[in-house]
């Protein structure tokens, strides 16, 4: 008899590394560098505010709709935190570094 274990459900992403912000509007894409959500840990459907590094300038929050994970050419684990912002209906995304998924228990 074989058993199949079935493929954990990604529900979430933390990083340990920096993050910027890449904001897209039907008009233009503008990068925000050194940026983060203060947590550092997202869950799909989560809001959460994007603020600079450092300071408490709010940049915008995004609504976590999906998460795209990959390594760079070094080895380095990164992810794009897609979501909802609310300067536009377009899809936006934070790019961190060192991250890994969050799967459901």
């Amino acid at each position: 008899m074989i058993a199949c274990s079935a493929e954990k459900e990604i529900i979430g992403a933390k990083w340990s590394g920096s993050s910027d912000f890449m904001q897209i509007t039907d008009k233009k894409m503008t990068m925000y560098y050194s940026s983060h959500i203060f947590s550092k840990e997202v869950f799909i459907g989560g809001l959460y505010e994007i603020t600079r590094e450092n300071t408490n300038e709010i940049l915008n929050k995004i609504e976590v709709t999906s998460l795209e994970f990959a390594k760079r050419t070094d080895d380095t684990p990164y992810c794009r935190i897609w979501g909802k912002v609310n300067a536009s209906e377009e899809q936006s995304y934070l790019l961190a570094d060192n991250c890994f998924a969050i799967y459901q228990k």
